[in-house]
């Protein structure tokens, strides 16, 4: 017998069921049953997703932190044999509002593994002058991306990433009541790669023209103050050949 646990949650008014029924028939086992060597499974499985799907078109980088998008679960999903299954997607009956409502089941085989529901509304600052299609899909997106969460979060926290469904995180910082992200600070990598670079150009006086460079033009104290970016820009403006122009050069 399928076990059931329903968990209700309540989110500016709106309801996001959730409903994990783990399959226990003989074979079903989306994993070994040794321990040990589920394991190994689970971390080649990891490894694979982390050298074959990355970059924006499965990964969405969001104030720092990376949240898997459904293109990623349902990558991860094919491997196992897990497929999603859209129950419906339909609009509620809201005033001066466009909402959908959608249920989607992730099933390996004939059996029912999870389920999720999401919510998608015009009430949601990117998605205000979004056509009525677009919402009715994206809650669909949700919900599919819920329903894989739910049995594999675990393999999403050991790649690295936040479990949470990049399609649920809103898009407008004050929804998360946070001060913006301050910017990187540059690499060690980084910094070496520059002093290399200048180093080529103009030998044992690499440093301080580094220094000179980097208190005129950005007003900075050092290297360790400069953000990523800036770092990059030195960088590729060493590639391209050029020199780091001070005012005596001009």
């Amino acid at each position: 017998m399928e076990n059931q646990k329903k968990n209700q949650q309540d989110g500016n008014g709106d309801m996001d069921r959730m409903m994990v029924m783990p399959t226990t028939q003989k074979g079903s086992a989306l994993f070994s049953r040794s321990p040990k060597k589920a394991m190994s499974e689970m971390r080649e499985l990891v490894q694979i997703m982390a050298s074959q799907c990355t970059g924006t078109a499965f990964i969405s980088e969001i104030r720092g932190k990376q949240y898997p998008k459904v293109e990623w679960w349902t990558t991860i999903g094919a491997t196992l044999g897990l497929f999603p299954v859209v129950m419906y997607s339909r609009k509620l009956d809201r005033n001066s509002e466009t909402a959908y409502e959608a249920r989607v089941e992730v099933r390996h085989g004939d059996n029912v593994v999870a389920a999720g529901e999401a919510l998608c509304s015009s009430q949601e600052d990117q998605w205000k002058d979004a056509p009525e299609y677009s919402i009715k899909s994206m809650a669909i997106t949700r919900a599919t991306g819920k329903a894989y969460r739910i049995p594999l979060s675990f393999l999403a926290v050991m790649a690295g990433l936040a479990p949470t469904n990049a399609e649920e995180i809103p898009v407008d910082g004050k929804d998360f009541n946070q001060s913006p992200q301050p910017p990187q600070q540059a690499s060690v990598k980084q910094l070496d790669y520059i002093f290399s670079l200048a180093q080529d150009l103009y030998g044992d006086a690499a440093y301080r023209r580094i220094g000179l460079h980097i208190s005129i033009n950005l007003g900075k104290d050092s290297g360790k103050d400069l953000t990523r970016q800036e770092a990059s820009e030195i960088i590729e403006h060493l590639l391209n050949g050029n020199d780091l122009s001070l005012p005596e050069d001009d």
